[in-house]
């Protein structure tokens, strides 16, 4: 365990709570302002941890894929690679994924994972996923994804409580290698069908939005 002074980003696609997590993280210690040269909002704030150390954390926009579409995803994609000219990289990215929607969210987790740079995921909205009757296996999703996994809940107090026990315990590791030509959509599939358990009710439902949304051609 490190007291060391971290530099945090979060990262996630739209709609993934990753803004509401931020702000249940850093509560009124935020500095909003914009990227150099674009209307695109930087906003970071200070991350208190329980075991008193306080760490700069950023909150980077929304995107779906670094395969950059928006001035949005070329900043988050720049600064999670290192090549943001006025901003260093993060010592640990925290990805967030709505786990009520794994399948659309696992793509993006993938993309970042392949930087291998020090990286942990961090399952939102499980609050909501068990009411739909949702089971995560939570030891298999990291062990497939080879970073650590923590359950969040951005809309209560305690919410992102094992998230800041987690960074305080835990030295920051690198994801494994992965390769940069790898089927993203084969991987996430594989990924679902070993540790998402979905209520029978909408499997069949869920299987065939899964080959709209996972489509490398016309998903997200």
């Amino acid at each position: 365990m490190s007291a060391a002074v971290m530099r945090i980003a979060l990262v996630g696609s739209p709609n993934s709570g990753k803004t509401a997590l931020f702000n249940l993280l850093t509560g009124s210690h935020q500095k909003v302002a914009n990227y150099a040269g674009v209307t695109v909002e930087r906003k970071e704030g200070r991350l208190h941890l329980p075991n008193g150390v306080v760490h700069p954390l950023l909150d980077l926009p929304g995107a779906y894929s670094f395969d950059a579409a928006s001035p949005d995803e070329v900043i988050t994609r720049d600064i999670c690679r290192g090549h943001h000219p006025d901003e260093p990289a993060p010592d640990l990215i925290v990805c967030v994924a709505d786990a009520t929607n794994l399948r659309l969210h696992l793509r993006f987790v993938l993309e970042v994972a392949r930087l291998g740079r020090p990286m942990m995921l961090a399952l939102n909205m499980m609050d909501a996923a068990r009411r739909r009757g949702i089971r995560i296996d939570k030891d298999e999703l990291e062990r497939r994804l080879g970073i650590p996994v923590v359950e969040t809940v951005a809309v209560e107090r305690d919410g992102a409580d094992q998230l800041r026990r987690y960074i305080a315990e835990h030295r920051p590791m690198a994801a494994p290698a992965m390769a940069a030509d790898g089927d993203l959509h084969a991987d996430v599939r594989a990924m679902l069908d070993a540790a998402v358990s979905m209520p029978s009710a909408t499997a069949a439902i869920d299987d065939h939005i899964d080959r709209w949304a996972l489509h490398p051609l016309i998903g997200p």
